[in-house]
C-alpha cells in the first residue's frame, strides 16, 4: 500500500502535467490545426509570417513550454541527440534599460526570444548581462561571467549610441548579431540585407514599379554595412541612365525633413524602400501627402508587430536562434576564444503586406506628385 506522502507526491506531479500548456492547446485557442502550430513553432516557412508571430504570442501568454522528456524522445528518434552538457549563456545587452529586450518590440526581442527558446531546446539558460551598467569595466565583466561560469556569450544588437566594449574575448565562445561595431572579430548572425533589399525591389518591379526610391538615415545603412545602398545602386544600374534615381542618405537625422522633401519632389518616385520607414511616413503626412495614393512606400525593417506598413520582416527569431546554435556548435567542438576566421551568417526575410502598397493608386511613370 503506498504511503500517504507517496499519493500526495504523485497527485502533485499529475496536476502538474495536467496544466501543461500543449501545443494542441494552443491550435484550439486560435482556431487553428494543431500541425500548422507545430509548424509555426518551429519557424517553418510553411506558415506565413503573421501566423507564425500570433502563435509565438499566444505560446508566450499561455506560458507554454516545450516538454523536455518529449523533445529528447524526438531527438533519439531522429538521430539527432543533443550534448548531455547544461550550462549557461550570457546574453550582453548594452542598452540603457537593463530590461531592453524583455520590453522592447520587434526585430531585438525576436533575436532575443528566439535564442531564449533554442538555448531552452538544447539544454541552457540563457541570462542577460547587463554590460551597460556604470562602472562595468572589461575586468570586472569578464570577472563576473566567469564566476557565473557561462558556456558562451552571445552579444545582442548594440543601441546606435555605443561606443564599444571588450572582454577578455581569449576566455569565452562567442557570437554577435548583426553590424553593430564591435572591437573584437567575432563571427556574426544577422539579416541578409543586401538579399532583402533585393527581394523587395524586385517584387516592386513585377508589380509595375519603376520609379523606385530608397530613403534611409546614413547610420542605419552603415548599421548594414552599406549592404541596402550597395543592392540598391545594383539594382538601379540595371536601368537606363535616364530612370535611374538618386538615393536619399541622410547626413543629419536631426533636421532631415527639408532635404528629403526636395529629394522626393525633384527624383518623383512612385515608390519609396526606406530603413526607418517612420520617419519618412511622419515627414509626408506632415506635409499633407496620403499614404498610398500620394506616394507608397515600402518598410526594408517592418518587424514590429504594430508595423502596418508593407515591407520585409527580417525573421529576428530565427536570427537568434541561430546565435545560439553557432555558439553550442563550439561547445561541441571544445573551441574557445577568438576565431582566426571570423565567419557571417546571412539569413534571408520574408515580406509583409500592408497599407502602405497598392499598385492600383501607382502614379504613372511621368506623373508628378504634389508639389
Amino acid at each position: 500500500m503506498r504511503s500517504e506522502e507517496g499519493a500526495t507526491g504523485a497527485k502533485a506531479s499529475a496536476d502538474a502535467t495536467a496544466k501543461r500548456v500543449t501545443v494542441r492547446d494552443i491550435a484550439d485557442e486560435l482556431g487553428l490545426h494543431f500541425t500548422t502550430v507545430a509548424e509555426a513553432m518551429r519557424d517553418s516557412s510553411r506558415v506565413s509570417q503573421k501566423t507564425r508571430q500570433r502563435v509565438h504570442e499566444t505560446a508566450e501568454r499561455m506560458g507554454y513550454h516545450a516538454d523536455p522528456m518529449l523533445a529528447a524522445f524526438s531527438a533519439y528518434c531522429g538521430k539527432n541527440r543533443r550534448s548531455a552538457f547544461q550550462g549557461t549563456l550570457s546574453w550582453l545587452n548594452a542598452f540603457p534599460d537593463p530590461e531592453f529586450f524583455e520590453s522592447c518590440r520587434g526585430f531585438y526581442r525576436d533575436c532575443y526570444l528566439g535564442a531564449k527558446r533554442r538555448a531552452e531546446e538544447l539544454g541552457f539558460r540563457l541570462e542577460s548581462f547587463w554590460i551597460a551598467e556604470p562602472g562595468m569595466s572589461k575586468r570586472r565583466s569578464t570577472e563576473i561571467l566567469l564566476n557565473r561560469n557561462v558556456a558562451g556569450v552571445i552579444v545582442g544588437p548594440l543601441p546606435m549610441e555605443w561606443d564599444g566594449f571588450e572582454l577578455d574575448w581569449e576566455l569565452f565562445r562567442s557570437v554577435r548579431i548583426g553590424n553593430s561595431e564591435l572591437r573584437a572579430r567575432l563571427s556574426t548572425i544577422k539579416p541578409d540585407h543586401f538579399g532583402n533589399l533585393k527581394l523587395v525591389y524586385e517584387r516592386l518591379l513585377r508589380l509595375g514599379f519603376q520609379r523606385i526610391g530608397y530613403a534611409c538615415t546614413q547610420y542605419m545603412d552603415d548599421r548594414s554595412n552599406n549592404n541596402w545602398s550597395g543592392a540598391y545602386w545594383t539594382m538601379q544600374h540595371r536601368l537606363s541612365p535616364g530612370k535611374m534615381l538618386q538615393p536619399f542618405l541622410d547626413q543629419d537625422p536631426t533636421s532631415c525633413k527639408k532635404s528629403f522633401l526636395e529629394w522626393y519632389r525633384k527624383e518623383k518616385p512612385q515608390v519609396i524602400m526606406c530603413g526607418g520607414a517612420w520617419r519618412y511616413q511622419r515627414f509626408l503626412n506632415e506635409e499633407g501627402y496620403e499614404i498610398p495614393k500620394d506616394i507608397q512606400l515600402a518598410n526594408l525593417a517592418a518587424d514590429s508587430p504594430d508595423n502596418r506598413l508593407a515591407g520585409i520582416v527580417q525573421n529576428g527569431r530565427l536570427v537568434g536562434m541561430t546565435s545560439v546554435d553557432y555558439v553550442n556548435g563550439a561547445i561541441q567542438r571544445f573551441r574557445v576564444g577568438l576565431e582566426s576566421h571570423p565567419k557571417e551568417v546571412t539569413l534571408r526575410g520574408e515580406w509583409k503586406d500592408g497599407f502602405s502598397l497598392d499598385p492600383s493608386l501607382m502614379k504613372s511613370e511621368n506623373g508628378s506628385p504634389r508639389s
